[in-house]
């Protein structure tokens, strides 16, 4: 009985957000994505040659992708995955909270220089939030993100664009559970999903970027695991 009480209870927290995304468009159909692009489950023992690492100490461990950030690397543990340009895109993940506190779901462009490091578009997945950002035209837009990283002071009209360029759906995910979070962009519009539930979504011109060809999996300190990825496009 407990345990209903308990699954029911954990329910209601993941509906909660859906009452602030009232009035918000409609969720992209999943079936609006026919191809596979790529997909992992970690059976093998070594990341695929589609995978890079960078300031990481992460392991696959029966057959999961276990996120660690490398020591005094100063950086957050990033698996970058190398794909087929694409616009349009839904990437579906497996994962679970082992000690991180959040994980981002990053969208870029290979040596794009518009953005810093070629940041496009991400999801910030954490137990309380899930923040979408827009970072081609907000928080890695090169002016912005250069005044942050010297710390001067943002004008007003920089202020505005960091707020209009992300946006923050509260939520409640528990420790050491599996989630599976999906993420569709189509155009302008990104939206994130929770074991098949909209939570939010964000309409910004940066998620348009037309030639994204790489994914992030961001792990800050230690861990995240992951598992199942699942990358499709129309």
């Amino acid at each position: 009985m407990m345990s209903f009480q308990r699954s029911f209870f954990s329910l209601l927290c993941l509906l909660a957000p859906l009452s602030v995304f009232a009035g918000a468009p409609v969720a992209i159909p999943a079936d609006y994505f026919q191809q596979t692009l790529f997909k992992d489950d970690f059976s093998e023992t070594e990341l695929g040659k589609q995978w890079t690492l960078y300031k990481s100490s992460s392991l696959i461990k029966d057959g999961v992708l276990q996120g660690v950030e490398l020591k005094d690397g100063g950086h957050a543990a990033v698996h970058q995955l190398k794909t087929e340009p694409y616009s349009d895109v839904e990437l579906t993940v497996d994962l679970k909270f082992a000690g991180s506190p959040s994980t981002n779901l990053t969208f870029n462009q290979h040596k794009f220089k518009g953005s810093h490091a070629g940041h496009l578009c991400r999801v910030v997945v954490s137990p309380t939030k899930i923040i979408l950002r827009d970072g081609k035209t907000g928080v890695f837009n090169n002016e912005i993100c250069k005044k942050r990283q010297s710390k001067e002071k943002l004008t007003p009209e920089e202020q505005a664009i960091l707020k209009k360029t992300q946006a923050v759906f509260p939520v409640k995910l528990e420790k050491n559970k599996w989630y599976t979070v999906t993420v569709r962009i189509k155009g302008d519009l990104m939206q994130a999903f929770i074991d098949g539930r909209l939570i939010g979504s964000l309409q910004s011109p940066g998620i348009a970027h037309a030639t994204k060809d790489k994914i992030g999996l961001v792990t800050p300190k230690e861990s995240i695991h992951y598992d199942n990825v699942i990358v499709k496009v129309p």
